[in-house]
């Protein structure tokens, strides 16, 4: 083969390999690939901030229900404010507890629930609020807050524990009976207090704490909130005094 012929032959195998070459070795190819090397970069990288955007309000949404939860218990363990209490609102330590009239464990826990604001004074808060559960609980109930609407709450709350074993069993006009007996051993005005008890004036409030004693689950009485500690049942003084020494220490 001359040089002139082989000179031909080199140049249409170039021009021949060069149709044979793949697309993704040609100008037109790895521009295309490129292309879709940053198509695909830019889809993982928009992917990546999309997914910690939706954690973040995920976290976000997350913790404002937490919020929203903690202050519904809150408002369920503190009620409205209407009920009463004994020690300042800013006390460093607070006792809520849910009591019903006729229910015996509720008797034990009377006394000490008056030994701890009389050893504690200022440092603490009580606050009572009603779960009637039983047969006469709501008449009881009821006779407590409207001796309250004359300033005597906790002396009739202390009387309506002492005498559980006839309020307990004793309906209509017997109970009536009785509760007039303890309106004038408090020196109330009788006619004011059965007015207030055949009205059922102060039902609503009943009613109130009813419903926040079932949203926070509670399973009888005595049920206390410590600091929004949780407590069901009869607890002695002194396990009260352990506790309330150490919260009034931190």
């Amino acid at each position: 083969m001359g040089i002139d012929e082989r000179v031909q032959y080199l140049e249409m195998k170039a021009r021949h390999q060069k149709k044979l070459r793949p697309w993704y070795k040609k100008p037109a190819g790895i521009i295309l690939i490129i292309f879709i090397v940053f198509i695909v970069s830019a889809a993982i990288v928009a992917s990546i901030y999309i997914f910690k955007q939706v954690k973040i309000i995920q976290t976000k949404q997350g913790a404002e229900a937490q919020t929203a939860e903690i202050a519904k218990i809150t408002a369920a363990i503190d009620g409205r404010g209407e009920n009463y209490s004994i020690g300042p609102i800013n006390a460093k330590v607070k006792i809520v507890i849910f009591s019903d009239y006729a229910c015996p464990y509720c008797q034990q826990a009377a006394p000490v629930v008056r030994n701890l604001a009389a050893k504690y004074g200022d440092k603490i808060r009580i606050t009572f609020r009603d779960y009637p559960l039983h047969e006469n609980s709501v008449e009881l109930a009821l006779a407590g807050n409207c001796a309250g609407e004359q300033g005597k709450f906790w002396e009739m709350n202390d009387l309506l524990f002492e005498k559980q074993d006839d309020t307990g069993i004793l309906q209509g006009q017997a109970l009536k009976t009785v509760l007039n007996g303890l309106t004038t051993e408090l020196k109330l005005d009788e006619e004011k207090f059965n007015t207030c008890l055949d009205n059922k004036t102060y039902l609503y409030r009943l009613n109130d704490d009813f419903a926040d004693a079932e949203l926070l689950g509670l399973a009888g009485t005595p049920s206390w909130f410590i600091n929004r500690y949780k407590i069901t049942g009869f607890y002695p003084e002194e396990n009260f005094i352990n506790m309330i020494d150490g919260l009034l220490a931190q």
